[in-house]
Protein backbone atom coordinates (compact mmCIF):
# COMPACT_ATOMS: atom_id res chain seq x y z
CA UNK A 1 0.00 0.00 0.00
CA UNK A 2 1.15 3.66 -0.91
CA UNK A 3 0.48 7.01 0.21
CA UNK A 4 0.95 9.98 -1.80
CA UNK A 5 -0.15 13.48 -2.02
CA UNK A 6 -1.64 15.34 -5.36
CA UNK A 7 -2.42 18.69 -5.74
CA UNK A 8 -4.76 20.90 -7.92
CA UNK A 9 -4.62 24.76 -8.88
CA UNK A 10 -7.48 26.72 -10.19
CA UNK A 11 -5.70 28.71 -13.37
CA UNK A 12 -6.80 31.97 -14.49
CA UNK A 13 -10.03 30.16 -16.13
CA UNK A 14 -11.01 28.99 -13.40
CA UNK A 15 -10.17 25.17 -14.15
CA UNK A 16 -7.86 22.73 -11.83
CA UNK A 17 -4.98 21.28 -12.87
CA UNK A 18 -2.45 19.14 -11.71
CA UNK A 19 0.27 20.26 -10.28
CA UNK A 20 3.11 18.24 -9.63
CA UNK A 21 4.14 17.78 -6.05
CA UNK A 22 8.07 17.73 -6.89
CA UNK A 23 7.04 21.31 -8.62
CA UNK A 24 5.46 22.77 -5.59
CA UNK A 25 8.04 21.12 -3.21
CA UNK A 26 11.25 22.48 -5.31
CA UNK A 27 9.60 26.20 -5.22
CA UNK A 28 8.23 25.53 -1.51
CA UNK A 29 12.01 24.70 -0.42
CA UNK A 30 13.84 27.70 -2.55
CA UNK A 31 15.36 25.47 -5.48
CA UNK A 32 13.30 25.84 -8.14
CA UNK A 33 10.56 28.96 -8.97
CA UNK A 34 7.29 28.55 -10.53
CA UNK A 35 7.01 31.70 -12.88
CA UNK A 36 3.67 31.68 -14.26
CA UNK A 37 2.66 31.70 -10.42
CA UNK A 38 4.77 34.67 -9.56
CA UNK A 39 3.25 37.33 -7.63
CA UNK A 40 -0.29 35.32 -7.35
CA UNK A 41 -2.30 33.80 -4.60
CA UNK A 42 -3.41 30.64 -6.00
CA UNK A 43 -6.53 28.68 -4.60
CA UNK A 44 -5.44 24.92 -4.64
CA UNK A 45 -6.42 21.57 -3.13
CA UNK A 46 -4.28 19.20 -1.34
CA UNK A 47 -4.96 15.51 -1.41
CA UNK A 48 -3.37 12.61 0.58
CA UNK A 49 -3.93 9.64 -1.40
CA UNK A 50 -3.72 6.14 0.18
CA UNK A 51 -3.91 2.57 -1.65
CA UNK A 52 -2.22 1.37 -4.95
CA UNK A 53 -1.24 3.73 -7.48
CA UNK A 54 -3.57 1.40 -10.10
CA UNK A 55 -6.18 0.28 -8.97
CA UNK A 56 -8.09 1.04 -5.11
CA UNK A 57 -6.39 4.54 -4.15
CA UNK A 58 -8.70 6.52 -2.28
CA UNK A 59 -8.44 10.33 -1.54
CA UNK A 60 -8.14 10.25 2.78
CA UNK A 61 -8.09 13.80 3.33
CA UNK A 62 -8.64 16.91 1.18
CA UNK A 63 -7.69 20.22 1.83
CA UNK A 64 -9.12 23.28 0.12
CA UNK A 65 -6.71 26.29 0.78
CA UNK A 66 -4.55 29.30 -0.72
CA UNK A 67 -1.53 29.47 -1.41
CA UNK A 68 0.72 32.16 -1.88
CA UNK A 69 3.88 33.48 -4.30
CA UNK A 70 6.12 35.64 -3.79
CA UNK A 71 7.37 37.79 -7.03
CA UNK A 72 9.86 35.26 -8.31
CA UNK A 73 7.42 32.37 -8.10
CA UNK A 74 8.73 30.61 -4.99
CA UNK A 75 6.50 29.68 -1.87
CA UNK A 76 5.68 32.71 -0.02
CA UNK A 77 7.95 32.48 3.35
CA UNK A 78 6.11 35.48 5.39
CA UNK A 79 2.68 34.40 4.52
CA UNK A 80 3.68 30.11 5.46
CA UNK A 81 5.20 31.74 8.39
CA UNK A 82 2.11 33.53 8.79
CA UNK A 83 -0.33 30.52 8.76
CA UNK A 84 1.76 28.25 10.95
CA UNK A 85 1.80 31.10 13.47
CA UNK A 86 -1.83 31.69 13.09
CA UNK A 87 -2.67 27.90 13.26
CA UNK A 88 -0.53 27.65 16.32
CA UNK A 89 -2.59 30.56 17.98
CA UNK A 90 -5.85 28.47 17.49
CA UNK A 91 -5.40 26.06 19.17
CA UNK A 92 -5.07 27.99 22.61
CA UNK A 93 -8.03 27.63 23.57
CA UNK A 94 -8.27 23.98 23.55
CA UNK A 95 -4.61 23.67 25.99
CA UNK A 96 -6.76 25.79 28.87
CA UNK A 97 -7.90 23.78 31.41
CA UNK A 98 -9.10 25.16 34.89
CA UNK A 99 -8.31 26.51 36.97
CA UNK A 100 -5.86 28.99 34.90
CA UNK A 101 -6.89 32.79 34.85
CA UNK A 102 -6.16 33.79 31.77
CA UNK A 103 -8.53 30.83 29.95
CA UNK A 104 -10.76 33.66 28.28
CA UNK A 105 -8.18 35.57 26.74
CA UNK A 106 -6.58 32.85 25.14
CA UNK A 107 -10.68 31.99 23.99
CA UNK A 108 -10.65 35.38 22.34
CA UNK A 109 -7.13 34.71 20.46
CA UNK A 110 -7.56 31.34 19.51
CA UNK A 111 -10.81 32.75 17.69
CA UNK A 112 -9.37 35.71 15.98
CA UNK A 113 -6.85 33.74 14.85
CA UNK A 114 -9.21 30.92 13.52
CA UNK A 115 -11.32 33.55 12.05
CA UNK A 116 -7.89 35.23 10.17
CA UNK A 117 -7.08 31.96 9.01
CA UNK A 118 -10.24 31.56 7.22
CA UNK A 119 -9.93 35.10 5.90
CA UNK A 120 -6.11 34.66 4.52
CA UNK A 121 -5.72 30.95 3.81
CA UNK A 122 -9.30 29.64 3.56
CA UNK A 123 -10.80 28.80 0.10
CA UNK A 124 -14.66 27.61 0.49
CA UNK A 125 -15.35 25.72 -2.95
CA UNK A 126 -18.75 25.42 -4.65
CA UNK A 127 -20.05 21.94 -5.16
CA UNK A 128 -18.89 22.04 -8.40
CA UNK A 129 -15.88 22.95 -7.75
CA UNK A 130 -15.40 20.09 -4.85
CA UNK A 131 -16.82 17.61 -7.43
CA UNK A 132 -14.31 18.70 -9.98
CA UNK A 133 -11.61 17.90 -7.49
CA UNK A 134 -12.97 14.74 -6.21
CA UNK A 135 -13.31 13.98 -10.01
CA UNK A 136 -9.99 13.96 -10.82
CA UNK A 137 -8.28 12.46 -7.57
CA UNK A 138 -10.90 9.91 -7.00
CA UNK A 139 -13.71 9.48 -8.82
CA UNK A 140 -15.30 6.45 -7.12
CA UNK A 141 -15.76 8.78 -4.46
CA UNK A 142 -18.49 10.79 -6.25
CA UNK A 143 -20.66 7.53 -6.57
CA UNK A 144 -20.14 6.83 -2.89
CA UNK A 145 -22.51 7.83 0.23
CA UNK A 146 -22.93 11.14 1.01
CA UNK A 147 -22.52 10.07 4.65
CA UNK A 148 -18.92 8.79 3.89
CA UNK A 149 -18.12 11.47 2.10
CA UNK A 150 -18.21 13.81 5.02
CA UNK A 151 -16.62 11.82 7.22
CA UNK A 152 -13.73 11.60 5.27
CA UNK A 153 -13.15 15.23 4.33
CA UNK A 154 -12.18 18.44 5.59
Amino acid sequence: MSVWRRYLVKDVTGRLVDLPSSLLDRADDGTAPLPHFAGRCVEMVAAVIVGDRKTHARVTELAFTKLYFDQMGYVDAAKRERMIRLMLESCADRRCRPPRRDCAQLSRRAVAARDQLIREFGWEPKPAERDAALSRLDPARLRGAPSELARTLH
